[in-house]
């Protein structure tokens, strides 16, 4: 279990030069209705008014609980998380009956997510239970991607809406 905070902004062109805040734990770029948005997730609180990516308007900000959904036998995290995510990549059509499951069992949880085999994440919304395939060029050692996807529905998004999703390295 992990506290998470993310921060969503239009995408900046990239100034060079030292950073003024924090390096994010992963740094993606989303694009939706041909607007590019910059989402940074942290593990851990934040500093008092800093922001990993700093230096352009917030569109959203997050703080949730994440934790792993996988077997855990006496731990109990799952049912208190906001976010869900598998560790291991499986097929579509297994990953789409675990998130139902998980969807079912945790409706406290607004999104869980699960790495693929072949590439990409399936990924629910616990509010409307629909799986969807994205991220196809998100590994799959980046459970992070649903801490994102999370704030992405807090800041008022839609899943179907996103047309591309990639890491942006040195975030």
């Amino acid at each position: 279990m992990r506290f998470v905070s993310v921060r969503l902004r239009a995408s900046l062109p990239r100034p060079r030069g030292p950073r003024s805040a924090p390096a994010a734990d992963l740094s993606l770029r989303v694009r939706a209705a041909g607007v590019d948005y910059d989402v940074l997730a942290r593990v851990g609180l934040l500093e008092p008014g800093g922001r990993p990516g700093a230096g352009g308007p917030v569109a959203g900000a997050d703080e949730h609980v994440a934790a792993e959904a996988g077997p855990c036998p006496g731990v109990r995290w799952p049912v208190c998380a906001d976010v869900l995510h598998e560790r291991l990549p499986r097929p579509y059509a297994d990953a789409v009956r675990r998130l139902g499951g998980l969807a079912a069992a945790h409706p406290g949880c607004r999104l869980a997510a699960a790495p693929l085999t072949g590439g990409g994440w399936a990924v629910v919304d616990g509010t409307s239970r629909t799986v969807v395939p994205l991220a196809r060029r998100v590994p799959a050692d980046q459970p992070l991607l649903a801490s994102c996807l999370h704030a992405w529905l807090v800041a008022g998004h839609a899943l179907r809406d996103i047309e591309d999703i990639r890491v942006v390295p040195g975030g």
